[in-house]
This record gives structure tokens, sequence and C-alpha cells, in this order.
């Protein structure tokens, strides 16, 4: 009888144990469930220094309270946003945070916007490292700790970045933008997120210097899914250093644009085909450059290239140094480029009649054939004019391809061979973003034909790319696996 007892109180413990245990599993299992991300709640970090913390006077909207925007406090608790969102320093006041958030959110009820605040007023770039020190504060290590907190909660959706002001001369300038690409780097190597959208501000206008806006534009064509934001028109709070409350706000509306631009190019616009996207490099006037810079530039990247060709007007004699000679078209032809016709002195075609266009024309085809180059067969409007009459003697002449303007992707399918549209590419101020936003954009399978001009362009300095930033295109191109050809090759 004991025996038997013993046997029994034995397979009862054994029971205990082994439910025991089940229970155990089942409490981690359902543990875990309970705090598992939630995927309504989207995540933002803001990093950088006092613009981004805020300096704006707190107002009476700014403690207005959305109950879909939280933040994480000083003691990584989760509160309703209010301004100042930021507690870097006694004087932080209202900055882009709750703005964007509202931006951002837009009329979704579903969504709640967690802002996690770690910028650091006065924050120079090089602490922005771990185990760097600022103050009291390790601005990025702390950064890193608050996010992975944030992101039990809820989902990290991008990262804003609004520093440079105490880098703003000469010297620091020059490495910035080396030091901004390892941030962008660092924390999606430490997030394990390599696609994590970042968006970067410019500082403001307002600066007695300004030399950090030029290195921060940069970002987008150096690192993917990054944009940057304009300051333009925004108003300091009378310091020439930090914006007022009605130009933070602004900013973060800003902010999350171009916040939403990126999520939206990461999961609408994913390439549909297979194909490259491809760029076409034209070049107007026969400029000098085209020969003494552009052409080895071009053969150092393998690129392709079509030169569209004319005698231009001259004011004075001395303006010949501005273009190329016969001798020197010819040689480009030798080297591989395609020569195309600009007409024979960069006349207007809408104003010609049908004998002064064929004589326009026919001039460069004779002179292409007194130099042993091919007749050409693409075309440039110059000015970009072009009626109906100037396609059709272009088309009785033998042309293929005549190139317009327009700035809109050449589509095969809908575009006409004889107006093929255009950007015009440039390093102004107003072309260098036309040209960047045409870059950026492409994606595989479209065709981008650019209209340049001088490399630099003394003659008309309105047209101009320097050699810097025309380099800096080419880099891009070369980076993203653009195929780069002459408008021969459109058939191709």
């Amino acid at each position: 009888m004991k025996r038997v007892c013993f046997g029994l109180f034995i397979s009862f413990s054994r029971f205990k144990a082994v439910s025991t245990v089940i229970f155990l599993l089942l409490i981690s299992l359902f543990g875990h469930a309970q705090t598992k991300p939630d995927s309504n709640v989207h995540v933002y970090l803001l990093i950088g220094q006092s613009n981004m913390a805020g300096r704006g006077a707190v107002d009476a909207e700014s403690k207005v309270i959305d109950p879909q925007i939280i933040m994480l406090d000083s003691q990584n608790h989760w509160v309703p946003a209010t301004d100042p969102v930021h507690f870097d320093k006694p004087i932080a006041g209202v900055g882009p945070a709750i703005s964007f958030a509202k931006q951002i959110k837009g009329n979704n009820k579903h969504v709640k916007i967690a802002l996690v605040p770690c910028a650091w007023g006065g924050s120079p770039i090089k602490v922005w490292e771990p185990g760097e020190k600022y103050f009291a504060a390790h601005p990025y290590d702390d950064a890193l700790a608050r996010i992975k907190i944030a992101m039990q909660t809820g989902v990290l959706k991008g990262i804003l970045w609004h520093q440079g002001e105490s880098d703003n001369d000469s010297a620091r300038a020059t490495i910035y933008l080396s030091k901004l690409k390892a941030l962008v780097n660092r924390l999606r190597t430490d997030l394990q997120m390599p696609e994590l959208p970042f968006v970067a501000g410019e500082i403001g206008y307002f600066n007695k210097a300004n030399f950090i806006n030029n290195q921060i534009n940069r970002l987008p064509t150096e690192v993917a899914n990054t944009a940057v934001v304009s300051a333009k028109d925004l108003v300091d709070k009378g310091d020439q250093l930090h914006f007022n409350t009605a130009s933070a706000r602004e900013l973060g509306k800003r902010y999350a644009v171009a916040m939403q631009q990126l999520q939206s190019n990461k999961t609408v616009h994913q390439p549909t085909t297979n194909k490259p996207a491809v760029v076409v490099l034209c070049f107007d006037d026969a400029e000098i450059s085209h020969y003494t810079i552009v052409a080895p530039l071009l053969k150092k990247y393998h690129f392709d290239a079509t030169f569209l060709v004319c005698e231009m007007p001259w004011k004075a004699k001395s303006d010949s140094q501005y273009y190329m000679n016969w001798q020197q078209i010819a040689a480009l032809h030798k080297m591989g480029f395609e020569i195309g016709n600009h007409t024979g002195h960069h006349q207007n075609m809408t104003k010609l009649n049908r004998a002064e266009m064929k004589r326009e024309i026919g001039y460069i085809d004779s002179m292409c054939k007194l130099y042993n180059i091919p007749k050409p067969i693409s075309f440039a409007y110059p000015g970009n004019r072009s009626d109906s009459l100037s396609q059709v003697v272009l088309q009785e002449m033998g042309y293929r391809y005549a190139r317009a303007g327009g700035s809109q992707y050449y589509d095969p399918q809908k575009d006409a061979k004889l107006v093929l549209p255009s950007y015009t590419m440039g390093s102004t101020e107003k072309l260098q973003e036309r040209t960047w936003t045409a870059l950026k954009n492409l994606q595989p399978g479209q065709i981008l034909l650019f209209t340049i001009h001088g490399v630099p362009d003394i003659a008309h300095p309105d047209y101009t790319t320097s050699v810097e930033v025309f380099t800096q295109y080419l880099d891009y191109m070369k980076e993203r696996g653009f195929k780069v050809v002459a408008m021969r090759d459109l058939e191709k």
C-alpha cells in the first residue's frame, strides 16, 4: 500500500512540475504577445541641436492636447505631447515636432504619432557619435537607448535631423557631409533598418554665414531614402539663429511632407522592370568646354553623349574663344560621341519659313560632310522652340530625333520622336534643384533627356553648370547604375 501511495505521490509531483512548466511557457508566450509593438503607433526620432529642440515662444496653442500625439518624456514615460517637447535646456520652447506630428497624422483616426525628443542645443555634429559626451549627455548613445525603448511600444517610421549651426564655418563645413552620411548609415545599422527614412533640414537663411546648407542639400544625392527640407522664407526670433514660433511650426510641416514622400516612394514606386534608368546627355551650342572639360570627363565615366553643334553668332571677334572650331568638333566624333544639329546659326525655327529652315539645317549637314562626320540624325531646337512645320522639314531631311523642352521624362509610347521632352541641367540655384529632382525621381525603365550648355558657360552664366556640380551629377548617375547614352541610341 505504501508503495502504491508513494508511486501516486511521485506521479502527482511530476504532473505538477510539468503543469508548472507549461503554465510558465503560456505566460511567457502571452506576455510577449502583450508587449509586441503596436503597428498603429508610429514612432519618430527627433535629433540635432536647438532648432530641433525648439526655441520659439510658447503660446496658447502649445498647450492644446491631441490624444493621438504622444511623446517620451525625460523619465522615458509616454505623456501627451505639448510644447516644449524637448527638455535639453530650461529655455526649450516651440520647435517643429508637434506641427510635424499633426501634419503627418492628417485625418487618420487610427494611428498615434509617438515623438522621441533627443536633440541637444548647441551640439556639433562630432558629438553625434558613439561614446561622445556633450556636457552631461551622450547625444548618440542616449538617442539610441531612448528610441529602442520607444520601439517596444510602436514602429519606428523615420528620423528627423536639424543641426548645423554649430558647424557653420568654412573649415567644419568641408567635412560635414561625410559626418552626416556616417550618422545616417550608423543609425540604420544600429537599428537594423537599412532603408529607414531620414529627413534633414536646412539651417535658417538668417544666419550670419551659410556654409552648411550646400552640404546638407547634397545628402539625397549621396544616401538613398533621405530628403532635405528648405528653410527659405522662415524667420528668426530676433537673434539670427533660432526660428520663431510660426517658422518652427512651418518647418515641421515641411518635414512631414518630405517624410511622407520618402515613405510613399518606398511603398508605391518600387521598380517594376529590370530595364535600367536611361539618361541622354545633350550638349548644345558647341561650347569650348565641351571639348576641353566635358569630353574627358565623359570618357572617364564611360558615358556617351550627343553634342548638338551650331556656329553661334558673335557679338565680337573675341567671342570665338567660347566656342569649338570644326576640327575640335570632328575630334569629338573620333572619340565616339554623336554629333547632332542645332541649326547653322542658332536660329529660332518657329520664325523661319520652309526654305530658311532647310538652309539652316542643311548648313550643319554640309559641314559634317566636309569634316568626315556622319550626317546627323539628331537635332535640338534652339531655345527649345518647335512647331509642326519644323517637324515636317526635319523628317523630310532624314532626322529621326529632335529634342525640345518641357521638363518631363520621355515616354516612347506617348511622345513624338521629333519633339523629345527634356530638362535643362545647370548649377544655378533654380536649375540645380530641378536637375536633382529629375535625377532622384528617375525610376528603372524611364528615360530622362538633359539639355546642357557650357561646363562652365562663360558666355551664358544663367545656364552654366560648374565643373564641381556637373561631376556630382555624373557621380550620382554612376552610383545608381543609370545607362547614359546618346540620342542616336534611343531606338535601342
